[in-house]
């Protein structure tokens, strides 16, 4: 076993006293922890116990779930325990003072007591209520009567817009505002008093781990091993008389929370298709002056409280995943997404997908504060991606035009009728919307490439913009719900014939979205026009995620990322948290619980025929060269048992190099060859992998073996595991290098290289010249570990648990050099062959290889 550890020491902010100090023997694991394992569970302790940002290396297959759990939930009691058992009011402190802290404290205990005698009957009671579902047939359930909706009334009264009035420069707290960075917010918060939102105003009677993933299916995989762990509670065992200082068992409080579109529950809200325009219509349904039968049925009401408390007791009193949080609602017949929060205050764990976690608006919808919480962000190999994906935006030019017909068709319906401030802004609308497609039409008339880029103040440029406050006009569409007024105008059929066929849905909830972006400093991000046979867009991409990150860094206690392939890290603290000292900064890489020999890694840079591998984007296209590509993999298969998976760097490539393996001058062609030897599949571009992975788990099951090709980046290369027989090899072929020239990577780049040398001029350290050339070198090496935690991923996909094992092949020159191989996980470095060898050699090894372990 390997472990390779960087830490960065930082000093004890909080010590434990001599009780509550943990068993750092096991820390509560299931099962007996490997070595490699209680260092993990150490070293998140230590990190969430000094307050520190936390980055944590872990391959997949060495139990990093069952770790994060155990370390986090141990240091969450423990430290429930300290607050709820230790007198930290002064020795010399009033009398009263001490009381009235002992009396809270009391108080508090004697609310969480209660609190798990309750769920302790919940418990029991499902128990009952399963054994009759099992005795008893289900009854058929009475449908909810959908209310149909009336006969249109002849003035469209239900699309007008309210008489509206707004003095206040800034908008008030909505979901658009707090899509702004921090510098745009900083600006309007001088304009008039930020208001208080929900989570500075509530407080919360206990710590929580909030944890985040990509998707719900690997939270649904972080909750079932949530299930197995048992970390002994912070309260006191009244009944033990042996061991007066005994804590009561005490189950883990845990809360799935999820967006409204996986957990509404109203057929005629949850049908729509588009996020924005489930969570409009939701509000819509909320609004004061809506007649009760077009109310949400299932939205609980104040008069409900005690259906509110039994949903939340219910939804604690099991450790539940997203789906039986929606299962529980629909049973119960209320809003599961607004009655779990109610559930919020007494979790001790909540688990949430990435997008709920990384913005803000989503968080204070939602009710969740981080602050002085520990915050887990699982799977975090790529957050700046996902940070930078929450916080863009794009627009098609047909969407533009589609917005525009529609707002027109409005604004004639309803010309008579629109009064004041209404009238202006509707005008406003039109004249953004108009400003957007003249630059998109004038840009593309000008195009030299397919990709440019374009600025706010361009797209901002028509006539009349000079007059226009974009932040008073977001705040306009938010209160008045035009975008909605207008959809549903649109859809109501009495709109005209003048309009264009609608090709999309909800385009002015996505122009309001897009508003929102534009109102970003110009620093932060860029804007990208690019056309297609069939369309323009205008893309935003925000360049510098770190400011969109920063808030929950404050406010959290502790942020901790955890990922398989984490490497190369340097990237996290140049660009993500610079702002950071070393001493608040802490990177742990380890290594991986299988033994050295089970693991064959080799960079392999010349073929069977001696030709060099150099799949540089210049000269890959080289048909000698994919011919010696197709030996070398026709060779791997001749001597690997089960399942080979090879990684191209793009379906372009993959595609053309397949074309190469089907052409035979003379001879055989290697896709022949290939098929003879074993069966070969390959992942299609759009397409669903699901019954591609059935078909190739058949055929490795068969004895015949199978061959995956498969892309960097695609579907098979992040989150499919190709364990034991399904991945006994895997074969990266070449550096997935993103294409520098595209628009995109060019201001990225650009970025980096300003940033880097805006830090080195404040240091005064450097002359100019030397300042350039480092700035240059820093953006070349986030180009390069931007291919590397790709291709990182990719070849991690095999050896999933200790007794697994396989080899990796890297297929290029590249791979060979000293500054590749140090951006790959230390678990692969440790193992890997440095020597250069010929392919002869090579291959004798990896028979023998496989030889020792069949």
């Amino acid at each position: 076993m390997r472990l390779a550890v960087n830490s960065r020491a930082a000093p004890v902010r909080l010590s434990l006293g001599p009780d509550m100090n943990p068993s750092h023997d096991n820390f509560f694991h299931p099962y007996q922890p490997y070595p490699i394992q209680h260092d993990f569970m150490t070293k998140l302790y230590s990190c969430i116990e000094h307050g520190n940002v936390g980055i944590f290396e872990s391959p997949t297959g060495t139990g990093k779930s069952l770790s994060l759990i155990c370390g986090s939930l141990t240091w969450l009691r423990d430290h429930d325990r300290r607050l709820l058992h230790t007198d930290d009011t002064p020795d010399n402190a009033d009398w009263l003072l001490q009381a009235e802290a002992n009396v809270h404290r009391r108080q508090v205990i004697l609310e969480r007591q209660e609190l798990e005698q309750r769920l302790a009957s919940i418990r029991l009671q499902e128990a009952k209520r399963i054994q009759r579902r099992l005795d008893v047939p289900l009854a058929k359930r009475p449908r909810v009567s959908q209310q149909n909706g009336q006969s249109e009334k002849p003035d469209n009264d239900e699309y007008m817009l309210e008489d509206y009035n707004s003095d206040t420069d800034t908008p008030s707290s909505t979901n658009e505002q707090s899509r702004f960075s921090a510098k745009t917010q900083d600006l309007l918060d001088k304009l008039s008093k930020p208001s208080k939102t929900v989570a500075e105003d509530e407080e919360t009677d206990r710590h929580k781990l909030i944890i985040c993933s990509r998707t719900h299916s690997q939270l649904t995989q972080f909750v079932s091993e949530l299930r197995r762990v048992k970390v002994p509670g912070s309260l006191p065992n009244h009944t033990s008389d042996q061991n007066p200082s005994a804590f009561a068992e005490e189950s883990v409080k845990h809360l799935p929370l999820s967006s409204r579109k996986h957990l509404c529950i109203n057929p005629n809200v949850s049908r729509l298709q588009s996020t924005i325009a489930i969570n409009e219509q939701c509000l819509e349904l909320q609004k004061p002056g809506t007649p009760k039968d077009k109310k949400c049925p299932y939205l609980p009401g104040k008069e409900e409280r005690d259906k509110m408390d039994e949903f939340r007791d219910r939804t604690m009193a099991q450790i539940r995943d997203i789906e039986d949080i929606g299962a529980l609602g629909r049973e119960m017949k209320t809003c599961p997404y607004y009655a779990s929060r109610n559930a919020i205050r007494q979790s001790e764990v909540l688990t949430l997908p990435y997008p709920l976690l990384l913005q803000k608006s989503a968080r204070e919808a939602l009710g969740v504060s981080v602050k002085n919480n520990i915050v887990i962000i699982d799977e975090a190999h790529n957050l700046m991606d996902a940070i930078a994906e929450t916080h863009s935006a794009n627009l098609s030019l047909s969407q533009l035009d589609q917005a525009i017909d529609q707002a027109t068709a409005y604004a004639v319906r309803f010309k008579n009728r629109l009064k004041g401030k209404n009238r202006v802004y509707v005008t406003q609308v039109l004249r953004v919307l108009n400003s957007l497609v003249a630059c998109l039409r004038s840009t593309v008339t000008q195009m030299k490439s397919e990709e440019v880029t374009v600025t706010t103040a361009q797209l901002m440029s028509g006539k009349g913009m000079d007059q226009i406050k974009p932040h008073k006009l977001l705040q306009f569409l938010h209160e008045s719900k035009l975008a909605h007024k207008i959809e549903g105008y649109s859809e109501s059929g009495t709109s005209g014939d003048t309009q264009r066929p609608a090709k999309h849905k909800n385009v002015l909830l996505s122009f309001q979205n897009f508003l929102a972006i534009l109102m970003n400093p110009d620093d932060e991000g860029r804007f990208f026009v690019s056309r297609t046979d069939q369309d323009v867009t205008v893309r935003y991409t925000l360049l510098n995620p770190r400011e969109h990150f920063r808030d929950i860094v404050r406010e959290a206690r502790s942020v901790i990322l955890a990922g398989g392939t984490m490497s190369p890290m340097t990237d996290y603290s140049d660009y993500l948290f610079p702002y950071l000292t070393q001493s608040q900064l802490q990177t742990f890489s380890f290594g991986h619980v299988i033994p050295d020999s089970n693991l064959f890694a080799q960079a392999v840079t010349r073929g069977p025929g001696g030709i060099a591998f150099d799949f540089t984007y210049g000269t890959r296209g080289s048909t000698a060269m994919m011919l010696e590509l197709g030996k070398l993999v026709l060779r791997v298969c001749q001597c690997v048992p089960d399942g080979v998976v090879a990684f191209f760097p793009s379906y372009n490539y993959l595609t053309e190099v397949i074309a190469c393996w089907r052409k035979s001058a003379t001879s055989e062609s290697v896709m022949t060859s290939l098929e003879r030897v074993t069966t070969v599949f390959q992942e299609m571009k759009g397409n669903s992998v699901d019954d591609l992975l059935c078909e190739y788990a058949a055929a490795v099951d068969s004895g015949r073996g199978g061959l995956m090709l498969s892309v960097v980046g695609g579907k098979l290369s992040e989150g499919i595991n190709f364990a034991d027989r399904l991945g006994r090899a895997v074969i990266a072929v070449g550096l997935p290098f993103p294409n520098a020239n595209g628009a995109e990577w060019k201001a990225k780049l650009a970025h980096v290289e300003s940033l880097q040398y805006q830090q080195f001029k404040a240091t005064k350290q450097m002359s100019e010249h030397q300042m350039r050339e480092k700035a240059k070198q820093a953006s070349r090496e986030f180009y390069e570990n931007a291919c590397m935690r790709a291709v990182n991923q990719s070849i991690g996909r095999v050896i999933r648990h200790r007794n697994d094992y396989a080899a990796i092949l890297m297929i290029d020159g590249r791979f060979a050099t000293e500054r590749i191989q140090r951006k790959l996980p230390g678990w692969i470095q440790s193992s890997l062959r440095v020597k250069e060898q010929h392919w002869a050699q090579i291959e004798k090894e990896l028979a023998s290889f496989f030889r020792q372990k069949c």
